[in-house]
This record gives C-alpha cells, structure tokens and sequence, in this order.
C-alpha cells in the first residue's frame, strides 16, 4: 500500500509541488541518483543506502568547491587542496581553549569566505554607499588586506599581537616581515598551506593560529567599537 501510494504521488504531483516525495525526486536528480521510482522497484538494504548517499553527497560538494572556488574572488586565501571528504577544513579542527576562542572564529571565517563587511564590500551591495575608503582613517580603500595589515588606527592593536606571532613564525624559519602583503594575508587566514610545505609540526600550527585568530577578533572589535561608536 506504501508503495502504491509513493508510486501515485510522484506521479500526480507536478515538480512545483511542495510535497515530499517531490522534494525527494529533486534531491536524487540533483545527486545524480537513480530515480524514486526505481528505488520502489529494487529496495536498497539501509547499510548500503547509508553509504551510496554518504559517499554521493561528499563527492558532489567536494567537486563544487573546487571548482566554484575561481569564480569568488573572496575565497582568494581558503585551501580546498587539503579538504577530506565529509570532514571540516583542517583550520578548524584545531581546538578551541576557551569560550574567548570559540568566539573568534566566526569573525575569521567571514574574513576567510570573504563575507566580512569591509566598506569596500559595502558599496557594491547598497546603492546608498559610495565611498569605498575606510571608515576608520580615511587613506585607502578599506580592503582585507588594509584592514588587517595596513589601517593606521588598527595599528596599536595589530603590532602588539602581530610581535608575537612573528617571534613564533620567524623560530619556524619563516621571515613574515620579508614576505608579500598576499603572503602575509595567506598566513593569518589559512596557514595551512604554508603548514604543509614548510613541513610544520600539528603544535607549531595551532600557536600560530590562535594568535592570528586573537589578532583578527581583537581588529574586528576594534574597527566596531571605532565605527559604531
């Protein structure tokens, strides 16, 4: 009877329909499965189900990412090289020591996925803003890279921090203040590349992350505290 009646609605119910079994039919057509109907006819032990879907899904998305990631320009800095199918980004994988940490790394990930709202970003989402230059002191267009290297008024806040982290890259061998700005950037949002071909230790990696996490949370309470007043 079941069967009767899945067999009844995906016939009757046109694709626009909000009902379940069309929501279904569109889940496996956009995963490339087989269709509801053929499922009804050759049932699929739930082990099996379990894992075809599993491995199914993870392939799709990996695939996406790849090969969306050119096509945003603020997904510049994220790794997708070392991404593991059904698993998070190895950046965040590295835990957190206290509810502080825990808050700092949305603020990292917006900057990361280039959802972060600078000015420059501003102005091309709202027709009322016309001025991509920086709130905070007015010199250059308020970039990621200007927010987090270059804003005079940040600039108390990011040397304190960024004295440390360099101690720490520069015992790594790695000279930060000899690199480019693109470089730099590349280390305090997603170390992980650098990691890889420097051969850095798990340790090594994590200091240096909860340091460029600290510093981009302190800058982004900084930049608000400044704008909002």
């Amino acid at each position: 009877m079941e069967k009767s009646l899945a067999r009844r609605q995906l016939i009757v119910k046109n694709n626009q329909s909000s009902s379940w079994f069309v929501a279904v039919k569109h889940m496996l057509r956009k995963y490339n499965l087989q269709e509801a109907t053929w499922y009804l006819d050759n049932p699929v032990k739930k082990s099996l189900w379990t894992s075809n879907i599993k491995r199914t899904v993870h392939n799709y998305w990996s695939k996406s990412i790849v090969q969306l990631l050119p096509l945003y320009k603020g997904l510049d800095h994220l790794t997708t090289g070392n991404l593991e199918k059904g698993k998070i980004h190895p950046l965040f994988r590295i835990n957190c020591h206290s509810a502080i940490d825990t808050a700092r790394l949305p603020v990292k990930l917006k900057l990361l996925t280039g959802s972060y709202i600078l000015q420059s970003k501003r102005i091309k989402m709202y027709k009322d803003e016309t001025d991509p230059k920086c709130l905070l002191c007015s010199k250059d267009d308020e970039t990621v890279t200007h927010f987090i290297l270059h804003c005079v008024q940040l600039r108390n806040i990011r040397n304190k921090i960024l004295l440390e982290t360099v101690d720490v890259l520069n015992s790594l061998g790695i000279q930060f203040n000899e690199l480019l700005d693109s470089e730099k950037l590349q280390i305090i949002l997603d170390i992980t590349p650098v990691a890889t071909s420097r051969k850095l230790s798990p340790a090594s990696v994590a200091k240096v992350e909860r340091l460029t996490r600290r510093l981009i949370y302190q800058l982004h309470i900084a930049r608000y505290k400044i704008v909002c007043g």
